[in-house]
């Protein structure tokens, strides 16, 4: 789909239209908006077309609710009695402006393009000034999202006439446009993976989505894999406990975008600033260090960088900060979920698919930095695995040891989406010391029954974080809600003989969940966790995944990369 900011109105055409609505290739339609007082927004532009509207909404009784649509397909001109065809209107009611929330808005695009894409070439959206700049980036992307269709498979397939859309705006709300463009190319990606089956989309099959990436921006992206002896060698067995009952092999995805800086990456685990040119790891395994994450920048340039932090923290009184230091997104990548052991009831289980949605988004975000070009630092985290039930699978009762050398005591294989993210949070707080790390995963049911599929649940350590994701959240209408997470509920995971047992009982799942990857984070980590389980996808019939939360994600680093 294209999509243009215009300042012109389309062109009447002197091709004859049939009295019917009009399916020449050729064809195009003004958009005009109707409030629910009948007022016409962006009228200033549409002084040409103000009668012929005016009497379009009297003798159609339009009443300019929301989503209310009315079409004059242009009938009146013929070329036996006038030189031109007017071009075709659309009313579409937009309800009370004073509620054009994003969940308005959204419907209003698909409304629009559900009305016009069988029929015409383009559409041009009168807008005016009617719309505050996130507002307009709210709605450009969800008319491109309208388009979106995941129809690979099927032996017929329907290609709509409408290939494009001019939004009538204020030329200043370009660069608004462009966002999201690269917001909707993400976001597609994201769907796409999510929506594959689980006989094509296993982790093998996420790695080669992220190293395509690479190839296609190698000035930005880097994606490193780690493979089960990797993870093995490290110490991950609480990953690998979850990959073991497949024959899919587990994979640990490492995309490492450097949009401000090539920033390090710590090699020994320490938190100093290092250079290396191969990653060293305990033990010295020359196969592991050959996969892990490099610097490419001199030792010269580091210790040069070092001394300036240390100056500064002198100075400050203050500890020294590494401002190339990313932001890293951990997403759950459990690309078929049967329960494994504890398998889950058959009805819907086709949907568990669905439970990659985690990385889908993570890897979908990369793919948007890469087209918005933000000016900032991020790794993208795939925890890839598949969880079957074998002679090989964890048995609920076994104890596995994580990363950071904690104890886990496994009563359900079906809570195996916190047992791959607490590894690969351990992971990346010891080799990339982040600024802050956000995991998203489709972790627990009890999440929708919270929430159900409106707004996806933050649980966080940081104040600012919160904060910062909450403001991102209220630009973008990609919708969160902040969860408790206090002390108290802690004590629903302690296990009498292990450290910590990966289920907390029936009450508050969602809370005990988020409790259990707390127990992973280092002390003064700022840490959040976002449980999408109700928002990743859409069920029932039209099954189908939605490619959130990369609006969310995408807004909070380009707020990130504004303020620095």
């Amino acid at each position: 789909m294209n999509i243009k900011l215009t300042q012109s109105l389309p062109k009447t055409h002197t091709q004859k239209i049939l009295k019917k609505e009009a399916k020449s290739k050729d064809a195009a339609c003004l958009v005009v908006l109707i409030d629910d007082k009948k007022n016409i927004l962006a009228e200033s532009v549409l002084s040409d077309y103000q009668t012929r509207i005016e009497q379009l909404i009297e003798v159609s009784h339009f009443n300019g609710k929301a989503c209310e649509t009315v079409a004059d397909y242009a009938l009146a001109g013929d070329k036996k009695t006038t030189k031109e065809n007017p071009v075709q209107l659309l009313l579409v009611g937009v309800g009370n402006v004073d509620k054009l929330r994003h969940s308005v808005l959204e419907k209003i695009a698909n409304t629009i393009y559900k009305s016009t894409q069988k029929r015409v070439d383009s559409i041009t959206v009168a807008l005016g000034d009617t719309l505050e700049e996130n507002q307009f980036g709210q709605f450009a992307l969800s008319l491109l999202a309208a388009s979106y269709r995941f129809d690979k498979y099927k032996s017929e397939q329907q290609t709509p006439v409408l290939t494009d859309i001019y939004l009538l705006a204020e030329p200043s709300l370009e660069d608004s446009l462009d966002f999201a463009q690269a917001v909707f190319t993400g976001q597609s990606l994201t769907r796409d993976v999510a929506n594959e089956p689980g006989n094509i989309c296993f982790p093998a099959y996420m790695a080669e989505q992220a190293q395509e990436l690479a190839a296609t921006y190698p000035d930005l992206l880097k994606v490193t894999v780690l493979g089960e002896k990797e993870m093995s060698a490290l110490g991950m067995n609480c990953f690998l406990s979850v990959a073991q009952g497949s024959t899919k092999e587990g994979k640990l995805v490492l995309m490492e975008y450097r949009g401000q800086s090539n920033f390090s990456v710590n090699a020994d685990g320490n938190t100093s600033k290092v250079t290396t040119n191969s990653a060293k790891v305990a033990g010295g395994l020359k196969a592991l260090a050959d996969k892990l994450p490099t610097k490419s920048a001199s030792k010269k340039a580091a210790k040069k960088s070092e001394q300036n932090s240390e100056d500064n923290a002198q100075n400050n009184n203050a500890p020294a900060a590494n401002n190339d230091a990313p932001i890293v997104l951990v997403g759950k990548g459990v690309t078929f979920d049967s329960g494994g052991i504890s398998i889950k009831p058959g009805a819907a289980m086709d949907e568990m698919k669905f439970d990659m949605g985690g990385s889908a988004a993570v890897l979908g975000t990369l793919k948007a930095l890469c087209e918005a070009r933000l000016p900032i630092n991020v790794v993208g985290a795939l925890a890839c695995a598949e969880n079957m039930p074998s002679g090989e699978a964890t048995r609920p009762g076994d104890i596995i040891r994580a990363m950071n050398g904690k104890s886990v005591e496994i009563l359900n294989t079906d809570a195996e989406g916190r047992l791959v993210l607490c590894d690969t949070l351990c992971y990346v707080q010891k080799y990339y010391q982040p600024k802050a790390i956000i995991d998203v995963a489709t972790l627990t049911g009890a999440c929708v029954v919270a929430l159900g599929h409106v707004r996806s649940a933050v649980f966080s350590n940081d104040e600012d974080v919160l904060f910062d994701l909450e403001n991102a959240s209220h630009l973008s209408g990609d919708l969160i809600w902040h969860m408790p997470m206090d002390d108290e509920y802690q004590a629903q995971i302690d296990s009498p003989i292990a450290d910590i047992q990966n289920i907390g009982g029936k009450g508050a799942g969602a809370v005990t969940a988020a409790c259990f990857l707390s127990r992973f984070i280092e002390e003064g980590q700022a840490w959040a966790h976002l449980d999408i389980a109700g928002t990743a996808w859409i069920s029932g019939q039209d099954k189908a995944a939605t490619g959130r939360p990369v609006p969310l994600f995408m807004q909070y680093l380009k707020n990130h990369a504004n303020m620095a």
